[in-house]
């Protein structure tokens, strides 16, 4: 067992925070797999449906940081409970939207609480867990990434396709409220940083920031890449021969190969950062490259996907812990500067993306995100400083 030394307390709200990561991602991705029906709902095109995603990552982008050094000094369970109350709240206005712009703006809210609690939820993992377990702690809570993956996207695809789009959302916001239910009972309480302030965070050491700021900027890069083409992974699949009744099962295959790679970050992250970026950064390109043209059809393309999406979901343990790694300022602040950045991404990918898709096609949209990602790990391979090649217990221990 990965904590089998942890108390059952810090298990119990190790999990109760899996769960959040769970409805967060799947509450943010959740169009990807409802794209075509609400396009089709809408009157719009598909490209514009993107926009869904992007009014979200644009609240997370531009209130990560200031909503989190806002409530630095909020007790971190209460803060827990009303970001998921705003999930609940979000999904609903989504559902009963009789405007694409309501959506939108139902979008909106849900971002405004993805911005907190994506921000609190990496810090509230390594208050849980002895220092040197705080890279498998956060590679174990962002398994609730995948699994929306895996059962999110695909999940509220299939929904969709046996009932309606608005069902899909509809049963998002009943699994919210049960999750607030869930952690009302069971997330242990932790402090709020000490020294927690609404005023800006103190910056430790130059040498320091240069790491934090790196990582956050690989983080920019590969969330970038990912959403200029994934947002769009269902039409994608539609155009490589995939019928469109066999959209679900295919995000689910997809998302079940992205654990692996998740799983194997978890072997790696405290161990060999470098190597396993690395390694993460090239299963994308990979992925990215074979789905290019008319190389591959249907289920080999699908194939692709999940290689592609296994190497960005092992990405994301390594710029997390490496974020708080730096200590270039609190481990709130800090994982409220990834949330910030990778919505950035998220927002920067979903809308180019679109634009792109609209008016050149796939033939320019997967080439782009192949260069794109080939310069997140040319970032990552000359800066070592943020992406050591060897990590062990007593470096991270006494690393300043």
């Amino acid at each position: 067992m990965l904590f089998k030394t942890l108390s059952g307390q810090a298990i119990a709200g190790l999990c109760a925070l899996f769960a959040s990561t769970f409805i967060a991602v799947t509450t943010e991705v959740a169009p990807v797999g409802l794209l075509i029906d609400m396009s089709q709902a809408f009157q719009i095109t598909e490209g514009h449906a993107g926009l869904a995603v992007s009014a979200y990552a644009l609240m997370v982008a531009f209130g990560a940081v200031p909503l989190t050094i806002a409530t630095a000094r909020m007790d971190r369970k209460l803060l827990m409970l009303v970001c998921l109350v705003g999930y609940a709240v979000s999904n609903l206005i989504a559902a009963v939207a009789p405007s694409f712009l309501v959506l939108c703006l139902g979008r909106a809210l849900g971002g405004a609480s993805h911005a907190l609690l994506m921000s609190i939820v990496s810090a509230y993992a390594a208050y849980l867990v002895p220092e040197r377990m705080t890279g498998r702690a956060i590679s174990f809570v962002y398994g609730g990434t995948s699994l929306g993956s895996v059962l999110g996207v695909p999940g509220a695809a299939a929904i969709a396709h046996f009932s309606s789009w608005r069902t899909a959302l509809y049963l998002m916001t009943g699994l919210s409220v049960l999750l607030t239910v869930f952690i009302a009972f069971y997330l242990p309480r932790v402090r709020a940083p000490a020294g927690g302030s609404p005023h800006l965070p103190t910056v430790r050491s130059r040498s320091a920031m240069r790491i934090f700021l790196v990582v956050v900027a690989v983080n920019v890069v590969f969330f970038f890449a990912h959403n200029l083409l994934y947002t769009y992974v269902s039409p994608l699949l539609l155009q490589h021969g995939l019928p469109e009744s066999m959209l679900s099962v295919a995000l689910l295959v997809t998302g079940g190969v992205s654990i692996f790679g998740l799983w194997g970050a978890g072997q790696m992250v405290d161990r060999w950062p470098a190597a396993g970026l690395f390694g993460g950064g090239l299963a994308m390109l990979l992925g990215m490259g074979l789905v290019y043209g008319h190389l591959l059809s249907a289920w080999a393309a699908v194939g692709a996907v999940g290689v592609w999406c296994a190497g960005y979901a092992a990405v994301i343990p390594f710029v997390m812990s490496g974020a708080i790694r730096a200590r270039a300022t609190s481990a709130d602040v800090a994982g409220a500067a990834i949330n910030s950045a990778s919505n950035f991404g998220i927002l920067l990918g979903s809308a180019v993306g679109g634009h792109l898709l609209s008016t050149l096609g796939f033939a320019v949209l997967c080439p782009a995100a192949v260069a794109i990602t080939l310069a997140g790990i040319l970032l990552a391979v000359f800066n070592p400083g943020a992406f050591p090649r060897r990590l062990d217990h007593l470096d991270a221990a006494s690393d300043t």
